[in-house]
């Protein structure tokens, strides 16, 4: 036999060992694989089956009122649901038993500022007054009176205003009517300066010069600050008319004798709460005819004008050198028209004695 016909046959005999090895133990491990399967399911279904435990219902551990609050809090902060928690909790008013502590005082720091001048600086005054009389007017006394800065006394006549006018009949028969009362017009002048200076800081105000023609402080009512009370007090040291004609150059003038009944219109714009009218209630038309008006016609315009003012202004008549049958008429007009408001009048020192520093007469 040749040598490589010995080496083909060598080579058959080991591959046939190899396959026979591997045979081997593929079948040893599948009869062990069969026989531990086996001897599993024998063991489970021959031993003793196990019983489940019994099942025991638990009350759900309460949490006091302040745990559970704020594990609703911190539920609803997370997005989750706040559970069972109740939602209904307890408040107490009484005094905690820990308190925080008081608020240390700290230093002011007040740095300095200049205005643009895109600001009006009598604007940033007014402003500056304004928060300077917070509290000033909050009292009784001479500002504010009756608290709120909404009391008002003008000869001897008291009420509340926010929103009030005073209106001044400057013609000479009131002048010389004035006169004889012991109340001239530099009196009446005197008065009202008085009652500016004393007006609340929650006040509006605006004051009205009238004859045939007429005449206002400003345009528009204007806060009580010390800017315009002062300013209001200067016009009427220069302005306010003392001999039963306006003066010349005085500001915000309306003329060609539009009358009373156009006056008390444009006061009606300014939308008061309270309007103050001294006059002889002898009042012109004007516009051209100068004749007198009558109450009938006074009392339609005021119930017109009332009518459309978000609120009922109190109109407050003092009359000066009034006719008794004017009277009677004056007050009818304000029982129907006057919003609540009352007549009163300056009476000569004949009707009412020895002159005193307010001669009134209420009705």
């Amino acid at each position: 036999m040749s040598s490589e016909n010995t080496c083909d046959a060598a080579r058959k005999s080991g591959k046939k060992l190899a396959l026979t090895v591997l045979a081997i133990s593929i079948a040893l491990h599948a009869a062990l694989a069969a026989v531990a399967g086996i001897w599993i399911v024998v063991k489970r279904f021959s031993g003793p089956r196990e019983t489940p435990p019994p099942l025991v219902a638990k009350a759900a551990p309460t949490l006091p009122p302040k745990e559970r609050k704020q594990a609703m809090e911190a539920a609803a902060m997370a997005g989750a649901s706040a559970g069972n928690l109740f939602k209904d909790h307890i408040l107490s008013v009484q005094a905690a038993k820990v308190a925080l502590p008081e608020t240390p005082i700290l230093p002011v720091v007040v740095d300095s500022y200049t205005a643009p001048d895109s600001i009006s600086q009598s604007f940033l005054a007014d402003a500056t007054a304004l928060s300077g009389e917070a509290g000033a007017g909050a009292g009784t006394g001479a500002r504010g009176g009756t608290g709120g800065g909404t009391g008002v006394s003008f000869l001897g006549v008291q009420t509340n205003a926010k929103r009030i006018v005073l209106m001044f009949d400057i013609s000479k028969t009131v002048a010389g009517a004035a006169a004889r009362t012991g109340m001239p017009m530099q009196s009446i002048r005197e008065e009202t300066a008085r009652l500016i200076e004393g007006l609340g800081v929650n006040t509006r105000f605006g004051l009205v010069e009238f004859a045939r023609n007429y005449a206002f402080f400003r345009s528009e009512l204007v806060p009580s600050s010390n800017n315009n009370r002062a300013a209001a007090i200067q016009w009427l040291n220069t302005y306010f008319a003392t001999e039963g004609t306006l003066p010349r150059g005085i500001p915000n003038l309306v003329s060609g004798s539009p009358g009373f009944l156009v006056a008390l219109e444009a006061v009606f714009k300014l939308q008061p709460d309270s309007i103050f009218v001294i006059s002889d209630a002898n009042l012109q038309r004007g516009t051209g005819t100068f004749s007198t008006i009558s109450m009938v016609e006074v009392e339609q315009t005021l119930s017109r004008l009332q009518a459309v003012n978000p609120t009922r202004a109190k109109i407050f008549v003092i009359g000066v050198g009034v006719q008794p049958e004017t009277e009677k008429a004056l007050k009818r007009v304000l029982a129907l028209a006057g919003g609540g408001g009352t007549y009163s009048a300056l009476r000569p020192p004949n009707e009412r004695g020895a002159p005193q520093p307010t001669q009134l007469r209420a009705f």
